[in-house]
């Protein structure tokens, strides 16, 4: 039974999450019913349900304790600034939106509203790729008995399609709502909370697999093919 309430315990927090970005700024700006909020939250959903999966089939993530981001103080400032910058950026981008006049009449609003369906539709399948691809091994920033390094499928291409993902996925959220000042914030957020991660993340590999993830990274970017 215990296991049975496990998945039901994340989606629970899964919704509240969802409900603290996106339902109660909407509600409280008064754009909760329009088509794009609704859209939005249930992509949201359907993106974090790869968690839930990992969690059915392979048990429960690690303790957030061990996670290497939070184990010192600056990496737990840095979290919290993150958290508090993503919450800013999904309220200033609700808020800003609902300034604006919401109807979808231009060949600029269509082609932004074509732009961030796609950006979303890519993070949830990129998340849901990486996530089966890395199997139990997708967790927080800690170094199980057994770990293995992953290099096929989507990682033959990139390091970090999970942070990839999330990145698509807050774009996709700003454009969605053609929200500049949502936008703005997110590329800062994201180079302090993905930054300092994957710094950390990769040190944390190669004093463990050493020459291998020396390699690995050598014939890899870090987010986006070819580019990054």
């Amino acid at each position: 039974m215990s296991e049975f309430l496990k998945p039901v315990k994340l989606i629970v927090v899964l919704l509240a999450v969802i409900a603290v970005l996106i339902i109660i700024p909407a509600a409280l700006f008064g754009v909760s019913g329009t088509w794009r909020v609704v859209l939005l939250s249930v992509s949201y959903f359907v993106f974090f349900l790869g968690t839930v999966w990992r969690v059915v089939r392979y048990g429960q993530l690690a303790s957030r304790q061990v996670d290497r981001q939070v184990k010192t103080t600056a990496g737990r400032i840095i979290s919290l600034i993150s958290i508090v910058g993503l919450l800013g950026v999904h309220w200033l981008a609700l808020y800003t939106f609902s300034l604006q006049d919401q109807a979808v009449d231009t060949v600029v609003d269509y082609g932004l509203m074509v732009t961030a369906i796609a950006l979303i539709c890519t993070a949830i399948l990129v998340s849901q790729v990486a996530i089966n691809t890395l199997g139990k091994f997708f967790d927080r920033l800690t170094i199980k008995s057994d770990h293995q390094l992953v290099t096929d499928g989507i990682y033959r291409l990139i390091r970090h399609p999970i942070y990839t993902s999330y990145i698509l996925l807050f774009l996709g959220f700003c454009l969605m709502l053609q929200s500049i000042w949502g936008l703005g914030l997110l590329i800062l957020v994201c180079i302090v909370w993905f930054g300092n991660r994957i710094v950390i993340e990769e040190q944390m590999l190669e004093d463990y697999f050493g020459e291998e993830y020396q390699s690995y990274r050598q014939q890899t970017k870090r987010l986006f093919p070819y580019i990054y």
